[in-house]
């Protein structure tokens, strides 16, 4: 049996090393002519071919990133092409219980909320996100290593007797886990090449376990699978929300409760994600004092919506990969509730590290101009510009981490 593996930049050495194991004589394709060379020389003393592009051969299966079009096949031919998430789907063995978080917006928030909910109810939680993988301490998430959350990676989850994994995936999943949850689709942008749709590489996650997505997006997700479940609108916020306050919100989780959310981070942002958490938690049956005492003492994920204070500067920090208009015109709209705009300055820092898709530099700028907000764009070589004196509040857009 013969196999083609398409792309080396997500995880396609790791699913060439598994098909190799399986009895298959694999060939791999650097198609973004980015491999480095100790992967290359790692897989040929396997004796698996790397090429920069596609033979003109036949194989019995054919795999690549759902986000790769068609046309990286080049002259070859296969009997059968799956994306990686369906390769991960046929080759993973890990059978420790597993939650699986896709979606556009609000992933790595969900994540983290899961996991602490998990760890702070006595559970052992091993995190994978797209700030690192490591485990769940009383002090928080210690990255043990920085890892890529594309499918194939959920391959080689940290060994160690762990009670949960909490697992960011970029795009679609292995469709085996315990949970599968899908944030949302705020939006469904165009991949491999326009020629397909984010939600065909995310629906599959779907698994035969407990998949949670969006009340109002179940009925989409259930065209490709049955018994979908959809989580809905659990923490209302009962104040204004005001830059170093803490926001006051109901919590419906047996029964409604109120409390008060940490100032320390733009708690508007992750209304969304702690309905999503919550649902998982509720699956699982976690106790409501560990929920709401979670929220009450939840800090935000370091970088995203992050707080600060630099001499008498407050600094919004949002250091992301999914950093797009979409997401800019969320935060911008945040801070604009809080009545936080005046004397404000966005800093646009278009790092791109082991991202694949790149930011939209001039969409972010035209939202800044329309909120009345001036912006700096940096040059993307890690230097930063001087800030100008009086500036009130410093909106620092970084994209970067780990996909």
């Amino acid at each position: 049996m013969r196999a083609l593996v398409l792309d080396m930049t997500h995880g396609g050495n790791l699913i060439a090393r598994r098909l190799l194991a399986e009895g298959y004589e694999v060939d791999c394709v650097d198609v973004y002519h980015n491999c480095p060379t100790d992967r290359k020389e790692d897989l040929e003393e396997y004796g698996i071919r790397v090429m920069e592009g596609s033979p003109a051969e036949r194989y019995d299966l054919a795999t690549m990133p759902a986000h790769c079009p068609v046309s990286f096949m080049g002259g070859a031919e296969a009997a059968e092409t799956i994306t990686f998430s369906q390769a991960v789907n046929r080759l993973i063995d890990d059978r420790r219980f597993r939650i699986e978080v896709t979606g556009v917006k609000g992933k790595t928030s969900a994540c983290y909320l899961i996991a602490e909910i998990l760890h702070n109810s006595g559970r052992k939680v091993l995190l994978h996100s797209s700030r690192g993988e490591g485990p769940m301490t009383d002090g928080g998430h210690r990255i043990d290593r920085q890892v890529s959350i594309a499918p194939p990676y959920l391959m080689t989850l940290a060994a160690g007797a762990y009670d949960a994994i909490v697992c960011e995936v970029s795009l679609g999943g292995s469709g085996k886990a315990d949970i599968a949850l899908i944030t949302n689709l705020a939006e469904d942008y165009g991949i491999a090449k326009n020629t397909l749709r984010a939600s065909y590489a995310k629906k599959d996650i779907l698994s035969d376990g407990i998949d949670i997505v969006p009340e109002e997006e179940v009925g989409f997700w259930s065209q490709w699978h049955d018994g979908v479940r959809g989580y809905r609108r659990r923490v209302v916020r009962l104040s204004e929300p005001r830059l170093g306050e803490g926001l006051r919100v109901s919590v419906d989780y047996d029964g409604v409760s109120e409390i008060v959310l940490d100032p320390s981070y733009v708690a508007t942002e992750y209304l969304g994600a702690m309905d999503a958490a919550l649902e998982v938690a509720e699956a699982m049956g976690i106790p409501k004092d560990v929920v709401l005492d979670t929220l009450r003492r939840f800090k935000g994920v370091p970088g995203r919506g992050e707080i600060l204070r630099e001499g008498e500067t407050v600094v919004v920090r949002e250091r992301n990969p999914g950093i797009s208009a979409l997401s800019v015109e969320r935060t911008m709209a945040c801070l604009d509730e809080m009545r936080a705009l005046d004397g404000a300055l966005v800093l646009l820092d278009p790092v791109s590290r082991k991202v694949c898709d790149k930011m939209d530099a001039d969409g972010i700028r035209a939202i800044a101009e329309r909120y009345g907000v001036p912006i700096i764009v940096t040059n993307g070589d890690g230097t930063r510009p001087e800030i100008p004196v009086g500036t009130r509040l410093l909106v620092e857009l970084i994209k970067e981490a780990y996909q």
